[in-house]
């Protein structure tokens, strides 16, 4: 699963306004539609898709991943929470979730791996490729430093930043206060400015260079 031409990236993306009929093909949903819940999984794959990859390394894990959300969202649909008529945010917060339990079993599968007797080493061709093309070097920081974040941090950033999604709606979606929200986001922007280390000759780039007050 590819995302479709024009779909956003961690350096920059702008909200394209929640579905406003996600509540009506939810409620479908719920009575066990499963061409409403299609369409909705048409409408928001390549969101999950695209926030997937922003927090593991390969799109096949990405696809793994969007998978795994839907069908989580199938499974608890009488539980998810929709926000101003949107499904985006749930959908966004389980893929971190699901991400996160991803990545811990790949490390115990490859720790696994490593108690393994070692197979001889195959010459290193990767000498024959161009060790990095400079302008996807600040992505690749980005990204790098997005996926050291926790799961509280990635979350706001996520919904707040990369979203758009107001205070209030993420309060209402997490269930704390729009306080919290606030001072959790400022926090995070500034762990994400840390690990972009300014000795690396890059700075955060806009908006998330800006820092917004805490409560």
């Amino acid at each position: 699963m590819e995302p479709a031409r024009g779909c956003r990236t961690l350096m920059g993306m702008g909200n394209q306004g929640a579905a406003n009929r996600d509540c009506e093909l939810w409620s479908r949903v719920l009575d066990g539609d499963g061409s409403a819940f299609a369409e909705l999984f048409v409408r928001h794959r390549d969101r999950v898709f695209g926030h997937s990859l922003r927090l593991v390394r390969t799109s096949h894990q990405a696809e793994d991943i969007t998978a795994m959300v839907f069908l989580e969202a199938w499974r608890c649909r009488s539980s998810v929470r929709l926000v101003n008529d949107s499904l985006i945010g749930w959908l966004l917060v389980t893929t971190t979730n699901v991400a996160r339990n991803r990545i811990r079993s790949n490390l115990r599968y490859e720790r696994l791996i490593r108690k393994l007797p070692c197979a001889e080493v195959a010459p290193d061709h990767g000498d024959f490729v161009a060790e990095s093309v400079d302008q996807d070097r600040r992505s690749q920081l980005l990204h790098k430093a997005y996926r050291s974040l926790g799961r509280r941090d990635q979350e706001i950033i996520a919904l707040c930043v990369l979203e758009d999604m107001s205070t209030a709606e993420v309060s209402q979606l997490l269930d704390i206060p729009v306080g919290t929200v606030k001072s959790r986001l400022s926090r995070a922007k500034q762990k994400l400015s840390q690990l972009l280390n300014p000795q690396t000759g890059l700075r955060p780039a806009s908006p998330l260079a800006s820092e917004e007050g805490t409560p």
